[in-house]
């Protein structure tokens, strides 16, 4: 039997809280997803660990990036989602971040 961690249920309430932005009940994306609800009332609780691959099928159904659901804070989140929806954002994004690298490296 798998105990409850504090990832499991942050993971889980973090989906939980999208799935109902996307104004879809637990039965309406165990649907999507072709799991029975149970299973999906299971991940969202944090009684059971998702794997990578349950991860990414709910964040395809919620038209999220698996990224976004790991974030714990919601500007994190945030972030993920604006930069995921366009390659050359992700790039500016990149190139920002080495540019801050640099500055750290010669300081």
């Amino acid at each position: 039997m798998h105990e409850r961690n504090d990832e499991d249920v942050a993971i889980g309430r973090h989906i939980t809280g999208e799935r109902l932005l996307c104004g879809l009940t637990q039965q309406d994306l165990a649907d999507r997803l072709g799991w029975p609800v149970s299973t999906l009332g299971n991940y969202e609780s944090g009684r059971r660990a998702l794997r990578v691959s349950h991860l990414t099928a709910i964040a395809r159904a919620l038209g999220r990036p698996p990224a976004a659901l790991l974030a714990t804070d919601p500007s994190e989140a945030a972030v993920i989602e604006r930069i995921s929806r366009s390659h050359e954002r992700a790039k500016q994004v990149l190139l920002f971040l080495d540019s801050l690298d640099d500055d750290a490296a010669s300081a």
